[in-house]
């Protein structure tokens, strides 16, 4: 993927995008030497969301496709099963919050 600065998307933008109409790779977009966005056309966009329904199907997909690997590494459970909390909702005092308590400062 080619990374350019964000001025340089800015002053040529038109360039990017026509660059991507042709079928062009996605544009990594850096602000500060940071990466900051990413300039696709949308068809490679709709793929992506197509491509499942988030994270989670990706991540049950890639498990499914490493099953053998993951196996024979062992026990893979959950660490934290003993001390999460399964309850399908909780109560929340947002009084309680430190944002809501630095923010009354």
């Amino acid at each position: 993927m080619h990374t350019i600065p964000f001025s340089e998307a800015r002053a040529h933008l038109a360039e990017a995008l026509s660059s991507l109409d042709q079928g062009g790779e996605p544009v990594l977009i850096s602000r500060r030497g940071q990466a900051a966005a990413v300039l696709m056309s949308v068809a490679q966009y709709q793929r992506l969301v197509a491509a499942g329904d988030g994270a989670a199907a990706r991540l049950r997909d890639w498990r499914t496709e490493h099953a053998g690997v993951l196996a024979e590494q062992g026990d893979m459970s959950d660490p934290w099963a003993d001390v999460r909390d399964r309850q399908p909702t909780r109560a929340v005092d947002w009084t309680q919050s430190p944002a809501t308590r630095r923010a009354r400062r």
